[in-house]
Protein backbone atom coordinates (compact mmCIF):
# COMPACT_ATOMS: atom_id res chain seq x y z
CA UNK A 1 0.00 0.00 0.00
CA UNK A 2 3.23 1.92 0.57
CA UNK A 3 3.98 2.57 -3.10
CA UNK A 4 0.43 3.16 -4.23
CA UNK A 5 0.33 6.21 -1.33
CA UNK A 6 4.07 6.95 -2.43
CA UNK A 7 3.72 6.60 -6.31
CA UNK A 8 -0.42 7.39 -7.37
CA UNK A 9 -1.42 10.24 -4.77
CA UNK A 10 -3.04 11.84 -6.85
CA UNK A 11 -5.25 9.17 -7.75
CA UNK A 12 -5.86 8.71 -4.37
CA UNK A 13 -6.56 12.50 -3.86
CA UNK A 14 -8.90 12.63 -6.75
CA UNK A 15 -12.89 11.56 -6.65
CA UNK A 16 -14.23 9.10 -8.74
CA UNK A 17 -11.03 6.83 -9.72
CA UNK A 18 -11.76 3.53 -7.63
CA UNK A 19 -11.10 1.76 -10.95
CA UNK A 20 -7.80 3.37 -11.41
CA UNK A 21 -6.87 3.26 -7.91
CA UNK A 22 -7.26 -0.92 -7.76
CA UNK A 23 -5.61 -1.08 -11.03
CA UNK A 24 -2.66 0.63 -10.09
CA UNK A 25 -2.55 -1.35 -6.60
CA UNK A 26 -2.77 -4.66 -8.61
CA UNK A 27 0.32 -3.33 -10.21
CA UNK A 28 2.19 -3.48 -7.12
CA UNK A 29 0.75 -6.02 -5.52
CA UNK A 30 1.58 -8.43 -8.23
CA UNK A 31 5.28 -7.14 -8.68
CA UNK A 32 5.43 -8.30 -5.50
CA UNK A 33 3.52 -11.68 -5.85
CA UNK A 34 6.13 -12.52 -8.64
CA UNK A 35 8.96 -12.65 -6.35
CA UNK A 36 7.40 -15.68 -4.66
CA UNK A 37 7.82 -19.06 -6.68
CA UNK A 38 4.56 -20.52 -5.79
CA UNK A 39 2.50 -17.14 -6.72
CA UNK A 40 4.47 -17.68 -10.37
CA UNK A 41 1.51 -20.20 -11.32
CA UNK A 42 -1.58 -18.48 -10.24
CA UNK A 43 -3.53 -16.01 -11.97
CA UNK A 44 -3.98 -12.63 -11.54
CA UNK A 45 -6.83 -11.11 -12.44
CA UNK A 46 -9.19 -7.83 -11.92
CA UNK A 47 -13.06 -7.31 -11.96
CA UNK A 48 -12.71 -11.10 -12.91
CA UNK A 49 -16.34 -12.17 -12.83
CA UNK A 50 -15.71 -15.73 -13.88
CA UNK A 51 -16.63 -19.12 -12.51
CA UNK A 52 -16.01 -21.63 -15.48
CA UNK A 53 -17.96 -20.61 -17.93
CA UNK A 54 -20.77 -19.35 -15.97
CA UNK A 55 -21.07 -15.76 -13.95
CA UNK A 56 -19.91 -15.78 -10.40
CA UNK A 57 -22.44 -16.10 -7.80
CA UNK A 58 -22.33 -16.24 -4.19
CA UNK A 59 -25.41 -17.11 -1.84
CA UNK A 60 -26.19 -13.52 -1.09
CA UNK A 61 -25.53 -12.34 -4.85
CA UNK A 62 -26.93 -14.61 -6.72
CA UNK A 63 -27.52 -12.54 -9.36
CA UNK A 64 -23.60 -12.62 -10.03
CA UNK A 65 -20.33 -11.22 -8.36
CA UNK A 66 -17.20 -9.39 -9.60
CA UNK A 67 -14.50 -9.30 -7.16
CA UNK A 68 -11.81 -6.16 -7.47
CA UNK A 69 -8.99 -8.36 -7.93
CA UNK A 70 -8.04 -12.27 -7.07
CA UNK A 71 -5.52 -14.35 -6.54
CA UNK A 72 -6.56 -17.67 -7.87
CA UNK A 73 -5.86 -20.48 -11.32
CA UNK A 74 -8.93 -19.66 -13.83
CA UNK A 75 -11.45 -22.47 -13.98
CA UNK A 76 -11.08 -24.36 -10.97
CA UNK A 77 -11.85 -23.39 -7.52
CA UNK A 78 -9.25 -25.43 -5.98
CA UNK A 79 -6.61 -23.29 -5.37
CA UNK A 80 -8.00 -19.71 -4.80
CA UNK A 81 -5.67 -17.76 -2.83
CA UNK A 82 -7.01 -14.11 -2.20
CA UNK A 83 -10.02 -11.79 -2.67
CA UNK A 84 -9.77 -8.15 -2.20
CA UNK A 85 -12.38 -5.38 -2.23
CA UNK A 86 -10.99 -1.84 -2.72
CA UNK A 87 -13.36 1.42 -1.91
CA UNK A 88 -12.48 4.59 -1.70
CA UNK A 89 -13.10 7.37 1.13
CA UNK A 90 -14.97 9.73 -1.56
CA UNK A 91 -17.12 6.74 -2.31
CA UNK A 92 -20.31 7.02 -0.19
CA UNK A 93 -21.32 3.48 -0.97
CA UNK A 94 -21.79 1.23 2.09
CA UNK A 95 -18.75 -0.50 2.68
CA UNK A 96 -20.78 -3.41 4.20
CA UNK A 97 -21.79 -4.25 0.16
CA UNK A 98 -17.87 -5.20 -0.49
CA UNK A 99 -17.82 -7.04 3.74
CA UNK A 100 -20.34 -9.55 2.49
CA UNK A 101 -19.12 -10.83 -0.64
CA UNK A 102 -15.64 -11.25 1.06
CA UNK A 103 -17.46 -13.13 3.42
CA UNK A 104 -19.21 -15.76 0.78
CA UNK A 105 -16.09 -15.95 -1.21
CA UNK A 106 -13.54 -17.09 1.94
CA UNK A 107 -16.56 -19.42 3.52
CA UNK A 108 -14.97 -22.64 3.55
CA UNK A 109 -18.15 -24.64 3.39
CA UNK A 110 -19.14 -21.98 0.31
CA UNK A 111 -18.11 -22.62 -3.51
CA UNK A 112 -14.83 -20.58 -4.03
CA UNK A 113 -13.19 -21.40 -0.38
CA UNK A 114 -10.84 -17.94 -1.05
CA UNK A 115 -7.77 -18.73 2.13
CA UNK A 116 -7.69 -14.79 2.45
CA UNK A 117 -10.29 -11.98 1.89
CA UNK A 118 -8.93 -8.23 2.34
CA UNK A 119 -11.47 -4.85 2.18
CA UNK A 120 -9.26 -1.76 1.49
CA UNK A 121 -10.76 1.46 2.95
CA UNK A 122 -8.36 4.02 0.89
CA UNK A 123 -8.33 6.61 2.43
CA UNK A 124 -6.69 10.11 1.42
CA UNK A 125 -3.56 9.79 3.90
CA UNK A 126 -3.93 6.15 4.47
CA UNK A 127 -5.95 2.86 4.37
CA UNK A 128 -7.17 0.81 7.04
CA UNK A 129 -7.67 -3.03 5.87
CA UNK A 130 -10.28 -5.78 7.10
CA UNK A 131 -9.12 -9.04 6.73
CA UNK A 132 -11.65 -11.96 6.51
CA UNK A 133 -10.70 -15.89 7.00
CA UNK A 134 -13.72 -18.55 7.29
CA UNK A 135 -16.67 -16.16 6.90
CA UNK A 136 -15.29 -13.95 9.58
CA UNK A 137 -13.73 -10.89 9.82
CA UNK A 138 -10.53 -11.02 11.90
CA UNK A 139 -7.37 -9.00 12.85
CA UNK A 140 -4.17 -10.24 11.19
CA UNK A 141 -0.98 -8.23 13.34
Amino acid sequence: MGQLYQNDAELIRRTGMEQAVSFRFGIYLLRQCQQLDWLRQRDFDMEYNKNGLYPKRTPRRPNGVRPDLIIHTRNSNDSNILVIEIKGWWNPESRDNDRIKLEDFVHQDGEYKYGLGVFLDVGPSGCVPAYFIDYEATSIS
